[in-house]
């Protein structure tokens, strides 16, 4: 029988045996219908190319195993489900399963298992037309080298485009005021990746129209705000003391001279911390003003003009508040207009070369194709899925969850269409090109209801992969972190509520050692030697080096760890190892090329005897 929960939300931890419900769900729905293509009204979405082809190859071993006739007489577990769940017979999913099988092996390009970047090429590629896009575009994956070159023919155009050469000394200028290098290629290139990043887009696309003529004209106007505010804030502050000398008042008079110190740190614009203290407070309740021993006809005078005193310090506090505002736009101008012209450069390599980033699909898809009716869409990219299956959900950004509503709110108020988002807030990992996790907590936590349907939200309780300290140790450390770390109860809830079950009786271990290094420089040894240590137990427990994986945060310290170990001879494998200019052969290679061309060199001697 078909799938009686048409949206159903999955949150499945690491090793919960999400795959294997993706899976069992799809092969659910495949073989519930009398009609034999119908895995060609499915979509399954992921976001890589290595999990849609672990899917991929997930589904069509499963239907291998349900079609030999053995799986009768020895079930596996996914088969026992589904017979279970569709109430059928062995035999019939047995006959039903080469059936498929067959189909897909015979329409292969129907078997719609993607990556979410490749479903909205496909749109794209439709609507071409429409969006006034050359039919012939490429995808452009590699966005940083486009970046860089965009970024080199800017740098190209200074000294002969006397707007932009201005614009890059301040931006320069500006550089070593901060204490920073004031070569500017690196910075430019940093500056260019918010160009690819989606969370960024919606608001560049604002400045796209603006010339470096309407910065620097923004940029003086924002200047004469700042300088005005400045003289006013100057001004009411030399009041209040000007108040305070005038009513016959010494600056001692006041508890620890704060108050008039506040007036003077105004008038000098040292502005740091200014207001991170109870001196507002004690203005409104009139108290810690003045010390208890102080003159009563001093406490008096004080007192009179308290009143003024506070309602000035109100006024400097907002005029303040608008000062630092303006400042900070003030310094952002200058890197805005310079992302603005790396832009402008990078559009005219994309319309030269017929380029489209990868990283514009779905905020073009967002503002051109949203207010298309949805059967249209359908009709121009040739199908029609009835049911949508979106893996890693806590991924999906806002521009791809938003795009991607309307076809799934098509499908789910079709009779028989469903769909099934799949995944795990903790496991978030694409914040920096726009996912965002709390579309997944609010989905799950039913904060967020988007379709007429309700969702049926379910947990997968176990953890059928990793051992038994394991599990412990992260039911643990998730309960700690969800009553110490989370202020928001939503993401606290995610956390505590994450107790997984035990399914392996493996012991397996959990170790954390601290290591208390005062010498930053010998930080990459330490960790070297530390590694390579635990790695000598770990062998001495009977395991072989094929089972230990080092996991580090940061490319360079993953270096720094290969070679220790390498030196130390142990084989490893990593990116760096793999490299063409690793190998000893390569390497003595070049050298004796070298060394045939500068002879009397001698680096290259030395490095030539090191190989013999």
């Amino acid at each position: 029988m078909p799938n009686s929960t048409p949206f159903k939300i999955l949150n499945a931890s690491a090793g919960s045996g999400k795959t294997y419900s993706l899976v069992k769900e799809y092969l659910k729905i495949l073989l519930a219908s009398d009609n034999t293509y119908q895995f060609q009204q499915m979509l399954a979405i992921t976001f890589t190319n290595k999990a849609v082809g672990e899917m991929k190859e997930r589904i069509i071993e499963t239907l291998k195993s349900f079609s030999k006739e053995s799986i009768i007489t020895e079930p596996n577990d996914m088969f026992c489900d589904l017979v279970r769940e569709l109430s059928s017979t062995p035999e019939k999913i047995q006959g039903k399963s080469k059936k498929i099988l067959e189909v897909i092996i015979q329409n292969y390009s129907a078997f719609n298992v993607s990556t979410i970047d490749r479903f909205t090429h496909k749109i794209l590629q439709t609507f071409a037309y429409d969006l006034k896009l050359p039919g012939n575009f490429e995808v452009e994956l590699d966005t940083e080298s486009l970046l860089k070159q965009a970024v080199d023919n800017l740098i190209s155009r200074t000294g002969k485009d006397e707007e932009l050469t201005k614009v890059l000394v301040d931006f320069a200028l500006e550089k070593t005021d901060e204490d920073k290098s004031w070569d500017i290629s690196h910075d430019l290139n940093n500056v260019a990746s918010l160009l690819v990043n989606e969370n960024h887009i919606s608001h560049l696309d604002k400045l796209e129209s603006k010339s470096l003529k309407d910065f620097y004209v923004f940029k003086q106007n924002i200047y004469k705000k700042t300088k005005t505010l400045e003289q006013k804030v100057i001004k009411k502050a030399r009041s209040v003391l000007t108040l305070i000398t005038e009513s016959g008042l010494e600056y001692s008079d006041f508890s620890r001279q704060t108050l008039p110190n506040h007036f003077k740190k105004i008038i000098s614009l040292n502005f740091y911390k200014i207001y991170d203290n109870q001196l507002q407070n004690n203005l409104a309740e009139k108290k810690y003003i003045y010390n208890k021993s102080t003159d009563r006809d001093i406490a008096d005078t004080i007192e009179s003009i308290l009143p003024q005193i506070e309602t000035k310090y109100l006024e400097i506090k907002e005029l303040v508040f608008q000062y630092l505002f303006f400042k900070n736009i003030y310094k952002n101008i200058t890197p805005l207009s310079v992302l603005n012209a790396i832009n402008s450069e990078l559009n005219l390599i994309k319309d030269e070369q017929n380029l489209l980033l990868i990283s514009e699909f779905n905020s073009i898809i967002s503002k051109e194709i949203k207010n298309q009716p949805i059967p249209f869409i359908y009709e121009r990219i040739g199908e029609k899925f009835k049911h949508y299956f979106i893996d890693e959900f806590q991924d999906t950004s806002e521009l791809q969850w938003y795009n991607l509503k309307p076809l799934i709110e098509n499908t789910l108020s079709a009779e028989g269409g469903t769909t099934l988002l799949v995944g795990d807030a903790k496991q978030a990992i694409y914040r920096w090109r726009g996912g965002k996790a709390e579309q997944f907590i609010n989905l799950f936590n039913e904060n967020d209801k988007p379709f007429n349907v309700k969702q049926d939200v379910q947990n997968l309780p176990a953890n059928y992969r990793s051992s038994k300290h394991i599990v412990d140790f992260n039911n643990n450390f998730f309960k700690y972190l969800s009553s110490t770390v989370f202020t928001d109860p939503e993401y606290a809830k995610i956390y505590s509520e994450s107790n997984q079950e035990l399914q392996n009786e493996i012991e397996g271990y959990v170790g954390i050692k601290l290591l208390d290094i005062s010498n930053s420089d010998d930080k990459d040894d330490v960790y070297g030697k530390e590694v390579l240590k635990t790695i000598n137990q770990i062998i001495q427990n009977g395991y072989q080096l094929k089972d230990i994986c080092v996991l580090v945060r940061k490319k360079l310290e993953g270096i720094a760890i290969a070679d220790t170990l390498s030196q130390e001879g142990i084989d490893i494998i990593s990116s760096e190892t793999l490299l063409v200019n690793r190998s000893p052969k390569v390497r003595f290679i070049i050298n004796m090329l070298k060394l045939a061309i500068q002879p009397y060199h001698n680096e290259t001697k030395f490095d030539i005897l090191n190989f013999v």
